[in-house]
């Protein structure tokens, strides 16, 4: 084929599109950690850590009077989770928003207990807490051909 033939040439365009909120969730299930995000002392704070999704409510583990502990029941917070394959420049993101609550109830603390859920810090973490959603929303990047 000629350099200049038209036929069979392909070019590939990068597309950013939303997700649905099931493929958000699912994206969620798919990485062990991402960033909480809330407001310390009137500052905005963003820590990374691990996670589990729990239908559709996002549980952490935290020590006592860690920032996350501290934030108090009904706090709003946002967490943040992604994913990149920077040698293709594609990636997903997903941000949940909502109330973050401590498991206190015993049925829940049980529940909680039997997920996979094992804090990457070291230290007693036996405080579980959960993202209650009010809003869950997704982009996606990835390659597409155009002929």
């Amino acid at each position: 084929m000629e350099p200049n033939d038209p036929i069979g040439q392909q070019r590939v365009i990068m597309v950013i599109e939303d997700l649905a909120a099931e493929a958000c969730w699912s994206r969620l299930a798919q990485v062990p950690t991402g960033r909480l995000c809330f407001v310390d002392s009137g500052d905005p704070m963003v820590l990374p850590l691990n996670h589990v999704v729990d239908g559709h409510s996002i549980v952490i583990r935290t020590a006592s009077g860690t920032a996350p502990h501290r934030l108090g029941k009904g706090a709003t917070v946002a967490f943040e989770a992604d994913a990149t394959e920077p040698a293709t420049c594609e990636g997903w993101s997903v941000v949940v928003r909502g109330y973050l609550d401590e498991l206190i109830d015993s049925d829940e603390l049980a529940a909680a207990r039997r997920l996979d859920l094992h804090p990457w810090a070291s230290g007693h973490r036996d405080h579980f807490l959960r993202i209650r959603p009010w809003a869950v929303t997704g982009r996606e990047i990835s390659a597409r051909v155009i002929e």
